[in-house]
């Protein structure tokens, strides 16, 4: 084909209809037909997903003709600069008829049975939901090239002041191809009111797009049970920034970014190795997971993959199926990859100090994701528990299957399959429960970044002192403890030295365990009027309670309240048990799902059950427990009239 062959080409031609009402009415049709299209690509990353997987269809394609003998490479460049994206591999390429009517809607010349994507839609997506495509192919050494602008304006005109885009030839046809037999080429230019913001994510390196890839696009290959499907791309990433300055990195045989496999997940097992291990140990269940050892223990995730047949043989997994859903396990290839992250705050951490992206962008995150052909499908959506719905955000599933035929922007699902997948997801997070006793408690603080050796280590720990210290002096005496608590054992450390300090009064402890459901057990004792609340003592107690030894009660501790929150959520432990929660700051979790009292403001701490208290959380008008907030009571032990301030305009007091 030559150039004069593409100049002027018009890929959405309407053959055998001459001209007039007849015209008009089918030309207006096809302009709905796109932008219907269009509209149901609303994802960030749906570019990046539909030139990927054309590519990857291409180099299968090609691998399957030629071998081994065959290298596949697919070139990917992201210029923010520009708001550009390319795509470039050296698969199979396009014939002449091919190249001119890949943009027409519905048109595929994939196979439905071997191919990632067959309905002929992405492309159709691509070429007008832009301001300009550039088309680049080649087979058997013969190159074809050209240009369509204004898809996306055209799509959206109301006014006919867009005429239908029509190809226009490229003199420099081989541009990216140079090298190859064949392959194609598919460059994009974004306009600035179109989507996707490539900057608006912040990734500005080559080596934080290939992540994002890999968890969002078909380069992130989900290949739990296909076997033999090993094409080996080598990928080649280019990205530059808003500077101009560009970075580059090269990888091959990637897979979809599985959570289990993140920097920050130290101590993890999947739930094969654990049950091996169970099995190896004589005695009964609690002789066997008591005598697990230590790489067994406080685990920072589980996860396990369950492929068709161990899906219908698994009990736990498909006790609620009924037969129709076991079919369709069966006709899909169904496989589930699930992981249970013993702290939802993972989540946060690895976008934030790993991906280094928006805080805003949901990529790695609790949740479900479909997944079909190799390729993840849509967004993340909530798993449907039904109870304990806290480890909601704490597990993330991958649903799988071959031939799942999503709509056309690749979002929904038929009805009877998401339904499928959701009754999977529900048993899978049942399964991870049985594992709890396992698992490392979340206190609510920050997840640690990698590991780092001991002088990192100290080093970070002086330069948190010099940014947070604590400095609290009482009655003459410092406190040992010289930098804001980060953890749960901080908070522990500072609670009973300011016990010791003289601070509380009538504390007595007989308990302490992180192997027990809860964390402490204590009682009061207030025979000393000292301890009774007045207008000079006002972190004093009610005068109603109880002036002898109290009955026990359950104290937990948590570096944030909401972590305690998502322990009730969890039903792993229960608001009637608990009397008192010592942390170090109030969560917004906690604020929306209790009432909270400030004690520290007027005379709302004369009702207090438990000395120093700083809060009281009721659900329904009835107090539940009481809540040694350290953060603000130790600002109130600095300046009480600012703290009263700061809590009353916070609480709306």
């Amino acid at each position: 084909m030559t150039p004069q062959d593409i100049e002027g080409f018009d890929p959405l031609a309407e053959n055998h209809i001459p001209g007039g009402l007849e015209k008009s009415i089918a030309e207006e049709a096809v302009r709905r037909e796109v932008l219907n299209i269009l509209k149901s690509y609303t994802g960030y990353f749906d570019l990046f997903s539909e030139l990927l997987q054309n590519s990857l269809d291409a180099v299968d394609i090609r691998k399957k003709l030629e071998g081994d003998d065959y290298k596949p490479r697919i070139h990917i460049e992201i210029d923010i600069s520009k708001n550009r994206v390319r795509v470039c591999d050296n698969g199979c390429g396009m014939d002449s008829d091919q190249f001119r009517f890949c943009f027409r809607p519905n048109v595929s010349f994939k196979s439905r049975k071997d191919s990632r994507g067959h309905k002929g839609v992405g492309a159709t997506f691509v070429a007008y939901g832009f301001s300009s495509v550039r088309l680049i192919t080649k087979q058997k050494g013969v190159s074809i090239a050209g240009q369509l602008n204004s898809g996306r304006q055209w799509a959206e005109d109301t006014s006919g002041s867009f005429p239908r885009p029509r190809f226009s030839a490229i003199a420099n046809h081989a541009e990216g191809l140079e090298d190859e037999s064949s392959g194609t080429c598919v460059e994009v230019l974004i306009e600035s009111q179109q989507r996707p913001k490539l900057a608006w994510i912040q990734a500005t390196n080559a080596d934080q797009w290939l992540d994002l890839l890999r968890i969002k696009t078909p380069i992130g290959g989900i290949y739990l049970s296909a076997s033999g499907r090993d094409v080996n791309v080598e990928y080649h990433v280019k990205a530059t920034d808003l500077s101009g300055k560009s970075t580059y990195t090269k990888t091959s045989d990637i897979d979809y970014y599985y959570p289990h496999e993140i920097p920050l997940i130290h101590k993890q097992k999947s739930l094969s190795e654990i049950e091996r291990k169970i099995q190896s140990i004589s005695g009964d269940l609690s002789t066997r997971l008591q005598k697990l050892p230590d790489e067994f223990r406080r685990l920072d995730a589980v996860w396990d993959v369950w492929k068709s047949e161990d899906i219908l043989k698994d009990i736990h997994i498909s006790r609620n199926l009924d037969e129709d859903q076991k079919i369709l396990v069966s006709k899909h290839d169904i496989t589930v990859y699930g992981c249970f992250l013993s702290s939802a705050k993972t989540w946060t951490t690895f976008q934030k100090d790993i991906l280094k992206v928006h805080p805003n962008a949901v990529l790695l995150r609790g949740g479900m994701q479909l997944a079909s052909d190799y390729m993840p499908q849509g967004d993340l959506s909530v798993i449907p528990l039904t109870s304990t719905i806290g480890y909601q955000n704490n597990t993330h599933i991958v649903v799988h299957l071959r031939d799942g035929n999503p709509d056309m922007g690749r979002k929904v699902f038929q009805p009877e399959i998401k339904a499928l997948a959701d009754e999977l997801g529900r048993r899978a997070v049942d399964v991870f429960k049985r594992y709890l006793s396992l698992m490392r408690e979340d206190t609510g603080a920050p997840t640690g970044t990698a590991a780092r050796d001991l002088r990192d280590f100290i080093k970070q720990q002086e330069a948190y002192r010099e940014s947070k210290p604590l400095a609290l002096r009482f009655r003459h005496r410092a406190c040992a403890l010289q930098s804001e608590p980060q953890s749960e054992q901080d908070v522990i450390a500072l609670f009973h030295e300011l016990v010791g300090m003289g601070i509380f009064e009538g504390y007595g402890f007989l308990a302490t365990s992180e192997s027990e459901r809860y964390d402490s057990i204590f009682v009061t004792n207030y025979e000393d009027d000292s301890a009774l609340y007045s207008v000079d003592r006002k972190l004093g107690v009610s005068h109603s309670s109880e002036r002898r030894e109290s009955i026990p009660y359950v104290l937990e501790y948590k570096y944030d309240s909401d972590a305690l929150v998502d322990d009730f959520a969890k039903e792993k432990k229960y608001p009637q048990d608990v009397q008192l929660l010592v942390c170090w700051r109030v969560g917004n979790k906690t604020a929306r799902e209790f009432a909270v009292s400030p004690f520290l403001v007027g005379e709302e701490g004369s009702v207090r059950e438990f000395f120093a208290s700083t809060h009281a959380l009721y659900q329904l008008r009835e107090k539940r427990l009481e809540v040694i907030c350290l953060r603000d009571l130790i600002n109130y032990l600095r300046n009480p009239e600012e703290e009263e301030a700061r809590q009353s305009q916070y609480y709306g007091q």
